[in-house]
């Protein structure tokens, strides 16, 4: 993919994606594991005791199947709240 410039992230990289460059997002695959703080953790979060975080995994695919996007977030559990909500489409 190309370059993404400051100016692009700051309107939306989505729109950069499907409207500049013609791809089709097509799916995401989310994972949601608990994990034991590690020190990284413990030097850039807030723990205040906590021990374990939830830890949220991303991938992002477009319509070949191509990896677009991959990234991975660090939740304090006693701050953590999942919520989903899932939509059938007909084909």
């Amino acid at each position: 993919m190309p370059s993404v410039s400051t100016a692009i992230a700051e309107r939306s990289i989505y729109q950069y994606i499907e409207g500049d460059l013609g791809l089709r997002i097509a799916m995401s695959k989310r994972t949601i594991t608990g994990e034991r703080a590690n020190a990284r953790d413990r030097e850039v979060l807030d723990l205040d005791g906590v021990d374990y975080l939830a830890v949220v995994s991303s991938q992002t695919f477009d319509t070949q199947g191509i990896l677009i996007e991959c990234t991975q977030s660090r939740h304090r559990l006693d701050l953590f709240c999942f919520r989903d909500t899932a939509v059938r489409q007909k084909v």
